[in-house]
């Protein structure tokens, strides 16, 4: 180990060389504190020092507060060397940054072992700062991976400002982490049919975005298509349209899991008919959606229901509404009216029906941005503890 030597006594100096050479270190003597510095600033790879504590121009205390003032990528341990033995001396050693004391005229095997100790405490240091290190790459690849995660789990929503069969669509997808448990998607069912869908899996990061990605390969367009004898992954038969109560039930006898009670999900799904100019949805414990309707007023659609994949066997109810041109339906996550200020206050959906009176006659984009930063502004940042997912289609 190297070890910087600072005494302007030159006797001490020599006495300290002969013995740490002796036990296999590197000595490189400075007489000050400011010939220390200037080496120290020079020798990165120095963090051992033993110094005098009184001697001109800069001394060792001095050092010490010097050292411990400046950023070194690594620590300095350090041994003053003092003919002061009062308490409070080695209080004041102490706070201005020295490890150890050594009172001359000091004890050869003294002065050994308490190196020693100092050499146990500068490797755990070097070991925690590889460590770091390890951690530090194996972080950088963990998030490059969750960012390619978040990048293919994006790729699977709609494109935004989309229009199916004459209804006009957008959305704002907000994640509260690198991965969502919310996720949605609109689609065409047949020529008179539009599919759309909002769900929210309980739970954040990658067990939940796994189950949101799952559901949404199953509620896909390409997998619409199958036996009409069982639901299997169908949405549609070859006869005819599942009803939303019918998709939900099937997702809920599907995810059924023993192992894991928590693992559950809410949901809205919905079929808007633009031949009969009606929307028909169904409710898992899902935020009731908002109709706007152009005439005037704002509705809330929808009571309830159960979550998805909690209990068994559940009924899950069908509720039809009409859905004329230029009404506008606005469906939610609960990261939306539960975001909460500083002060703990939800936003509330009472807010959110406000709003939407306020900006009722806005176009569909401009009103999901001036929705985000309203809730920014009512959260106090861009960092979300839930996913904000807000889906809005206009006929």
């Amino acid at each position: 180990m190297r070890i910087l030597v600072v005494d302007d006594d030159p006797d001490t100096q020599r006495l300290l060389q002969r013995y740490l050479t002796r036990w296999g270190h590197d000595v490189i003597l400075a007489s000050n504190g400011v010939e220390a510095w200037e080496i120290l600033k020079k020798e990165e790879s120095l963090s051992f020092i033993i110094s005098d504590w009184m001697m001109p121009e800069m001394n060792g205390l001095e050092l010490c507060k010097k050292i411990r003032a400046a950023d070194f990528s690594h620590y300095i341990y350090i041994i003053l060397l003092t003919a002061k033995d009062a308490k409070n001396d080695l209080i004041e050693g102490m706070e201005a940054g020295a490890d150890d004391f050594i009172v001359k005229p000091f004890n050869v095997g003294e002065l050994k072992v308490r190196i020693r100790a100092g050499e146990r405490i500068i490797k755990l240091e070097h070991d925690l700062e590889e460590r770091n290190r390890k951690l530090s790459a194996a972080y950088d690849v963990i998030r490059k991976d969750l960012e390619a995660a978040a990048k293919l789990q994006k790729n699977l929503l709609p494109a935004s400002s989309t229009i199916l069969a004459g209804i006009k669509f957008d959305w704002l997808f907000i994640p509260s982490t690198f991965l969502a448990g919310d996720i949605f998607n609109y689609f065409l069912l047949d020529e008179t049919h539009v599919g759309f869908y909002l769900l929210d899996v309980a739970g954040h990061g990658i067990p939940a975005a796994m189950l949101s990605v799952t559901i949404s390969k199953m509620l896909s367009p390409e997998n619409q298509f199958r036996n009409q004898q069982n639901y299997t992954s169908s949405i549609l038969t070859e006869t005819r349209i599942l009803s939303p109560s019918q998709v939900i039930s099937y997702l809920n006898q599907k995810f059924q899991n023993e192992n894991d009670a928590m693992q559950y999900f809410t949901m809205i799904y919905g079929i808007i008919d633009t031949k009969k100019h009606e929307i028909q949805i169904s409710q898992a414990a899902h935020p009731s959606p908002l109709l706007i309707k152009r005439s005037n007023g704002i509705i809330l659609i929808g009571d309830g229901g159960f979550p998805v994949g909690m209990l068994p066997n559940m009924d899950y109810e069908n509720k039809t509404f009409p859905f004329q041109q230029g009404d506008r339906l606005f469906v939610y996550s609960d990261g939306v009216i539960e975001c909460a200020n500083k002060n703990r206050e939800i936003f509330t959906v009472e807010r959110l029906i406000d709003f939407l009176k306020f900006y009722r006659n806005t176009p569909l984009d401009t009103i999901l941005q001036k929705l985000k930063q309203e809730l920014i502004n009512w959260h106090g940042s861009e960092d979300f503890e839930d996913d904000v997912s807000i889906l809005v289609m206009e006929g």
